[in-house]
């Protein structure tokens, strides 16, 4: 390899964060030679800082206002000439041109920039930079030689590393500029994709970008010999999520299920918790329900809404306290110290009684933890000590968001954040999240009889549960509690006799008559119905469409059941 000493530097930065004291001590401490250009050349000069103009090299002025400054032979040359091809060397050698060895840039905010909703369409293009992003690539594609900077946090890393390879030798570097040139890279990449997210229309464009970068590496995957790691989604809607709570400390300890997991969890109860009156910014929450959720495997094995959080929880607790047992629970609001203590103390306070044998939670997740609630969570038991405490912030509604401003643009109509994606092989898709709740100005009654005020209540919470658990899904609720729930069938009539035999199995036969069930899809004969009805289930909301309809409405009729058709389906595979 050749010489890999830095001997010029060229610095163009719009964040100019710790420039002139990088600069400065690259001058200084490293005797670097520093090109520069605009107001960042005015600025170090300013400093006391020697600087080369990048139009004392090019013989060439800026001009277009800018637009054109460094994009030219002499400043790319210098950067990308491969220093151990003879050919290359020879040629700048020809061209009086001597080789530039760190590249520092970072790019014009755009995306800030059209984050302001009084953003222009003349402001936002000026923002599209042209010459950072050519130089990072071409100083990332030559980093075997060049070093590329992008970001000012690099800044006391890359002059430690200098120090370093004056101690040890010219290689000491490499594997840093390696890593630099693929943070150039990525960091061209999300900008590129940035860019193309606003200019493309309302439909999907060629290429969707899909991440911001790479979080800490987790635990394992769906199993311990499976790999795997965190890509963050680039737009970010705003809801409750895993990733405002999920710092490094927190990845480190969390495994792909509990993502996986975690998530179910937090989408639930956050549409459980809008549809019984925690709407956004809402100051009277006297009379509005908490919602509890218990999650194993994406699928709700506990649920409960009431006013008071601790018989909330109960409800979720008791729907199957074998299944809670290491599953993932979520909660609508902020943990209490009486709270925390029914959770810490579920087992012994609820749980022997009921058949369970032993009780601890993976990860439990909220709006807020009180300090003092934290407290009693890590003393009183030993699980307490490993729980992962996840806060959420506020479980905003589905469908809260502002309306798009003219220059934010969608794809099918919908928000970027709010694009789901399901990877197959070679190839991912892509699909508009599923916002619809409860719409009940879609609904109709079918049978002659109308559900009861309390029937109609615990229809709305199985049509929630049944949205967010796996096709083909079954949920029977009664009182506010979930007591049973099929899920993943193959035959919607399989997931019938798993909800009734669920129930049953957890004590919850003597809740069976009067309560209400949710199917995510349509009935395609009546033998599922028949097995609800004949567990004691009176209330059944499914989405209609059938063509045996008739037949399904004939045998609710019967046995003076009442029916609700949606008319949509809510699918989860």
């Amino acid at each position: 390899m050749a010489d890999s000493k830095i001997k010029r530097a060229l610095i163009s930065v719009y964040d100019k964060t710790g420039i002139v004291d990088f600069a400065r001590t690259l001058v200084d401490e490293f005797v670097i030679e520093i090109i520069s250009t605009g107001g960042t050349a005015t600025l170090l000069k300013e400093n006391g800082i020697p600087v080369t103009l990048v139009e004392e090299i090019t013989g060439f002025p800026e001009m277009l206002d800018g637009r054109v400054k460094t994009l030219h032979p002499k400043i790319h040359a210098a950067i990308l000439a491969d220093r151990d091809n003879p050919q290359h060397m020879r040629q700048l050698e020809e061209q009086g041109i001597e080789p530039i060895d760190m590249v520092v840039v970072n790019l014009y905010p755009f995306e800030k920039t059209i984050s302001d909703p009084d953003c222009t369409f003349e402001q936002a293009v000026e923002m599209i930079d042209i010459g950072g992003p050519c130089l990072l690539r071409a100083a990332a594609k030559n980093h075997k030689h060049v070093w590329p900077v992008s970001n000012p946090e690099m800044y006391p890393e890359v002059l430690d590393l200098l120090r370093g390879e004056q101690a040890c030798g010219e290689h000491f570097g490499y594997k840093a500029r390696s890593l630099a040139a693929y943070g150039s890279f990525e960091r061209t990449t999300y900008y590129d994709a940035t860019i193309t997210g606003w200019l493309a229309p309302s439909a999907f464009p060629s290429n969707v970008e899909i991440m911001h970068g790479w979080a800490p590496p987790l635990r394992y995957g769906e199993n311990p010999h499976q790999r795997a790691a965190l890509l963050h989604q680039k737009a970010y809607s705003g809801r409750a999520n895993l990733l405002v709570a999920s710092g490094p400390e927190i990845a480190d300890t969390m495994s792909f299920t509990n993502y996986v997991d975690g998530d179910a969890a937090v989408r639930l109860c956050s549409e459980l918790s809008v549809a019984n009156g925690r709407e956004q910014e809402t100051e009277n929450l006297d009379n509005a329900k908490c919602a509890c959720v218990f999650v194993k495997h994406t699928n709700a094995c506990g649920c409960g809404v009431a006013v008071d959080p601790i018989e909330a929880y109960r409800l979720a607790y008791l729907g199957d306290p074998n299944a809670a047992m290491g599953g993932i629970l979520a909660v609508s609001l902020t943990i209490d110290v009486p709270t925390a203590q029914a959770v810490m103390n579920s087992l012994d306070r609820w749980g022997r009684a009921a058949g369970a044998k032993a009780f601890f939670v993976e990860v439990w997740i909220a709006e807020d933890f009180d300090t003092e609630a934290v407290k009693v969570i890590r003393s009183a038991k030993s699980w307490g000590e490993r729980v992962r405490l996840l806060s959420v912030g506020h479980m905003l509604p589905l469908g809260s968001l502002e309306a798009e401003d003219d220059h934010e643009r969608t794809y099918l109509g919908a928000k970027k954040a709010d694009l789901e994606f399901r990877h197959i092989e070679q190839a991912f898709l892509m699909q508009t999240r599923d916002e619809l709740g409860l719409n009940e100005d879609q609904w109709k009654v079918v049978t002659k009889r109308q559900p009861t005020e309390a029937e109609m209540d615990d229809l709305r919470l199985a049509w929630l549960i049944c949205k967010h658990t796996k096709s083909n899904a079954i949920s029977i609720c009664k009182d506010g509690m979930l007591i049973g729930n099929g899920a993943g069938q193959m035959s919607r009539v399989m997931s019938c006799r798993i909800a009734t035999w669920l129930a049953k199995e957890n004590g919850h036969a003597g809740q069976l008559p009067g309560s209400v069930a949710a199917s995510d899809g349509f009935f395609p004969f009546s033998d599922g119905p028949n097995i609800l009805i004949d567990a004691g289930v009176t209330a059944i909301i499914q989405p209609g469409g059938s063509k045996r309809d008739s037949d399904t409405i004939a045998a609710c009729d019967d046995r003076d059941v009442a029916m609700i058709v949606t008319g949509t389906r809510h699918f989860k595979h």
